[in-house]
């Protein structure tokens, strides 16, 4: 299975056999500047070419393909809905919801999923409360237009903050359970993307943007920190409204920290705090596999 992932500067694969857990190939290659904007396609026939390139270069052969949507463009909301909606009526509903709403989606063409969510008693008796995610049709057809045009199949799709959560999960050797209000946060590239879950359900969903120009790792430890203080402090006070509090972050990132980023997140905020680091993969590979960690994560 060959597992894609595509940002705005990266493309990064893994080539996993999925019956026996073993990762047989990881790479990444550089874009072009402008080649992929906010996670929007701008120039499709270079990333056609260079994703070819990568076909071929590394031999992957393979006819199946796993993407990571774009996290650009993925909205994660928890909102009130009359009680007797369901399936297709639902969606319709939350469609003209956010057409109406003053909150406004970045695209006109939204792909929309949602998930019934109970967690808060204080609703009305005709009311329930339901989590959606939607992100943008015309952006994930433009993926999967490239992706075909080498006579490869998506066959599946996720998004980030769920398979951070799978790399922990599989990493401690976890099932879906007794993981209430844990913040999952990626520090990645020039974003941070911090995801609240009440057990396997994304409830609240940010994502912090900066620009690097002169890198300090002490400046940017600092951003770090401050972002995660803003977030639990926002997830407690104004979206739980003070009954619930994060209860544990986890950290996934590629970057490497001289210093202990584990140790000194926990001294600051008083929230357990782990960091992802190894996972029970097997592997031929000599490099660090965990800068693949993502595109891994869709096989297992």
């Amino acid at each position: 299975m060959i597992n894609l992932m595509f940002t705005d500067n990266f493309i990064k694969f893994a080539l996993v056999d999925e019956r026996s857990l073993t990762v047989r190939k990881v790479g990444e290659v550089k874009l072009k500047s402008g080649t992929i904007i906010n996670g929007k396609i701008m120039d499709e026939n270079l990333l056609s070419k260079i994703l070819g390139t990568i076909f071929r270069k590394y031999r992957l052969s393979s006819p199946f393909v796993k993407l990571m949507i774009p996290d650009q463009n993925l909205i994660i909301k928890k909102m009130r809905v009359p009680k007797y909606l369901k399936g297709d009526d639902l969606k319709k509903y939350l469609r003209l919801e956010l057409e109406e709403s003053l909150q406004s989606l970045p695209y006109k063409d939204p792909i929309i999923d949602v998930v019934d969510y109970t967690y808060s008693d204080k609703i009305d008796e005709d009311e329930k409360e339901v989590v959606m995610f939607t992100t943008s049709k015309d952006i994930i057809t433009s993926y999967l237009k490239v992706i075909q045009k080498h006579r490869k199949t998506v066959v599946d799709s996720y998004i980030s903050p769920l398979l951070v959560r799978k790399l922990y999960l599989f990493s401690k050797k976890l099932k879906n359970n007794d993981q209430r209000f844990t913040m999952f946060t990626q520090i990645k590239e020039n974003s941070h993307i911090l995801t609240v879950f009440d057990n396997e359900i994304p409830i609240l969903s940010l994502r912090d943007t900066f620009e690097i120009e002169n890198y300090d790792e002490d400046l940017y430890i600092d951003q770090i920190l401050d972002v995660i203080e803003r977030i639990c402090h926002f997830f407690q006070y104004q979206f739980m409204k003070n009954t619930e509090t994060v209860q544990k972050i986890v950290i996934y990132t590629d970057t490497n920290f001289t210093k202990n980023l584990q140790e000194i997140i926990s001294e600051r905020i008083d929230i357990e705090v782990e960091l992802i680091k190894d996972i029970p993969v097997k592997t031929n590979i000599s490099k660090d596999i965990m800068r693949y960690y993502l595109p891994i994560a869709m096989s297992i």
